[in-house]
């Protein structure tokens, strides 16, 4: 005879607080896994609801951060733009006083292209009409104007700087201010030859002071010349200056540079003397131009105002 396999189960007994009837219920084994079971799964079903909830918002706000800092760009950028525009014309009002052809003239001839002012119009539509998204094109066309706009400017800026520098070489060059501080005992042109008493033509002038008075370069410039001229001129410093200019310094007592040097305006080159052909101490001073004797009194006072 065979055993019969005894179920198992579970009583649960409900007891309430007054005297009222006992109630209680029988479960299975079976049955109680399955509601336990179906507890765990709805517990976990339930935190993954949550978790998933609270990633979409911080993605939600992230993405909202993200629009938030690409507005902020785009008003940035149409800042730049300004500024870019800004410099633009600034860099137009230096090559109307310098007498320069217009950038807009290089561009053309050098085939310069790219985005206008206008096509950036684009983008400030969108930041002023607070668009949600702003789309990818208006930045790029935004942000090429800019480039190639700071890209011009560099390069016309360059050339500012080169044609500046160009003129300041060129100013430094022309002989201005006195080489000597004295009096002028005798001026540029004809005039009575103190040795032979004969009409003769004196291509400098004379400037008369106590021996030993510091003589300076006159503008900058390369020794040609450092040495004793028998001729007449007695120690004789001779300056090219370039573009056509030179100066000489006669009669010098001594010299303290030599051929081959470089000079700067205000330099010390000798001290007046009494050297040569000559019947007091002075500093006979020329300057020529393209190899013709100029008057140098013209350019005494022609003070320069180069730092």
């Amino acid at each position: 005879m065979k055993r019969l396999k005894r179920k198992k189960h579970i009583t649960l007994m409900v007891v309430p607080d007054d005297t009222g009837k006992v109630i209680s219920v029988k479960l299975g084994a079976r049955l109680l896994l399955g509601i336990f079971a179906l507890w765990c799964a709805s517990v976990l079903i339930s935190a993954f609801i949550i978790t998933r909830h609270a990633d979409y918002r911080t993605r939600i706000a992230y993405d909202n951060y993200l629009q938030q800092k690409h507005k902020d760009f785009a008003k940035e950028m149409i800042e730049t733009r300004d500024t870019v525009k800004r410099v633009s014309e600034i860099d137009k009002q230096l090559r109307d006083m310098l007498s320069l052809r217009s950038r807009n003239a290089i561009i053309k001839y050098t085939g310069f292209g790219g985005p206008s002012y206008l096509d950036t119009k684009l983008l400030e539509k969108s930041v002023k009409d607070n668009d949600e998204v702003i789309s990818r094109r208006s930045f790029e066309l935004a942000v090429q104007y800019v480039q190639d706009q700071a890209n011009d400017s560099e390069s016309s800026f360059q050339e500012i700087i080169s044609y500046i520098t160009e003129q300041r070489a060129r100013l430094t060059a022309v002989p201005a201010g006195w080489p000597v501080k004295g009096w002028i005992t005798a001026s540029f042109g004809p005039r009575i030859d103190p040795f032979t008493g004969s009409l003769s033509y004196h291509a400098g002038v004379d400037i008369a002071n106590d021996i030993g008075t510091p003589v300076k370069a006159t503008a900058d410039g390369v020794v040609v010349t450092a040495d004793f001229e028998a001729g007449g001129y007695g120690n004789l410093v001779v300056i090219n200056h370039g573009n056509g200019y030179t100066t000489k310094f006669g009669h010098m007592i001594k010299y303290v540079v030599s051929p081959g040097q470089h000079i700067k305006k205000g330099q010390v080159v000798g001290y007046l003397g009494n050297t040569g052909r000559s019947t007091a101490p002075h500093l006979h001073y020329e300057v020529k131009l393209n190899g013709v004797a100029v008057n140098p009194v013209k350019y005494l006072n022609k003070e320069i105002a180069l730092k």
